[in-house]
């Protein structure tokens, strides 16, 4: 089998389906537009210490994603939520204690969430992945399909894009251009963490245990509306993580500083603000995530998973993937996972059958 496939976008949805066509016997290349592959999975190191500016946590109801984890034998761990939380319902009353039921745990990747991206990426062929790879336009051709980028023009037999639907039709010119139907649904299919902004702290010392505390904050008011901690599990570098509620948008970078101490400090007393670094990444600046045509007032995950996502265009020449097409979890590792079993299990129909 010699039929070329280009897949748009190395981050999970991107390179599980890359593997799995490689191993179906595709000749696959993936190109990222951003210097790193991940998408929204972006696990950072400051010092010791390695924390989630993307996706971080999964369930035993995540199956498809513990399938994978399991192949691929990426080492993870529950996350810690022993001791006190806290609870903050309105602004005029103090956060309360409360204990939080440990019946359905989360977990986390032992070595950070990039863990399970490196270990797809390299069970990949060499010249697979091409980074910084900005794809600008995508002509459906009579044979086969031109994708121009930044810096090179390609050919395909099929092209496969793993973006938010609202940055696809935001960032990449089509030609024939797509249908009205999909443009219109890409405009209202909410992008996952569009809107979020996660922020981590570190520390030489889990002080929050020491106070028999779990580290763990939910807040109706914010600045932080959910905090946790996220100690490595050999207990040598020390963080708390969480999100920024979406209102701190409007605020600079070092008012949300100036509000998340107050808040901590009023949870946790001065040795909150002891802390060694503080890291945030607020997802609507990130350049390949965002959409200028993606509207505001959208809810959570709306339309993920639509039914119009499902069907080839062009006569199987362009599949619409990503964690945002998955009919279950949208928007998640989980669906990132299921969206490409999916479109694999699409193309091999497709191709048996040719």
């Amino acid at each position: 089998m010699n039929t070329s496939v280009v897949i748009i976008g190395a981050g999970l949805t991107g390179l599980l389906t890359a593997y799995r066509l490689q191993d179906l016997g595709f000749d696959v290349k993936v190109l990222e537009a951003r210097e790193r592959i991940g998408g929204r999975i972006n696990t950072i190191e400051s010092g010791k210490a390695k924390v989630e500016m993307g996706a971080t946590w999964f369930n035993e109801s995540h199956y498809h994603l513990l399938d994978v984890i399991e192949e691929f034998k990426v080492p993870y761990f529950e996350q810690f939520m022993t001791g006190i939380s806290y609870f903050q319902t309105f602004s005029n009353v103090p956060p309360q204690e409360i204990a939080v039921p440990n019946d359905s745990p989360s977990y986390r990747f032992k070595n950070g969430t990039i863990d399970l991206l490196n270990s797809i990426a390299g069970k990949l062929k060499p010249n697979t992945i091409f980074l910084n790879e900005v794809v600008n336009e995508v002509n459906v051709l009579d044979n086969n399909n031109e994708i121009k980028t930044n810096s090179r023009t390609l050919y395909a037999d099929i092209v496969i894009t793993t973006l938010p639907p609202a940055a696809l039709i935001d960032q990449i010119e089509f030609s024939p251009a797509l249908p009205n139907d999909i443009v219109s649904l890409a405009e209202q299919t909410h992008t996952w963490m569009q809107d979020s902004i996660k922020v981590a702290l570190t520390y030489k010392k889990p002080f929050w245990r020491d106070q028999g505390k779990s580290g763990t904050i939910f807040s109706n008011v914010g600045p932080l509306t959910e905090f946790y901690d996220q100690s490595n599990l050999e207990m040598e570098s020390y963080a708390l993580v969480g999100f920024a509620s979406g209102s701190c948008a409007r605020f600079t970078k070092e008012q949300r500083i100036e509000k998340i101490e107050a808040q901590l400090k009023m949870v946790f007393g001065e040795e909150a603000l002891q802390y060694e670094s503080y890291l945030e990444t607020a997802w609507y600046n990130e350049e390949f995530t965002k959409s200028n045509r993606q509207e505001r007032n959208l809810f959570s995950h709306q339309n993920g998973g639509h039914a119009l996502y499902q069907a080839p265009l062009f006569e199987n020449k362009l599949f619409i993937s990503g964690a945002e097409t998955s009919k279950y979890h949208s928007g998640y590792m989980e669906g990132a996972i299921f969206a490409a079993k999916s479109v694999v299990a699409k193309l091999k129909s497709l191709h048996l059958t040719q």
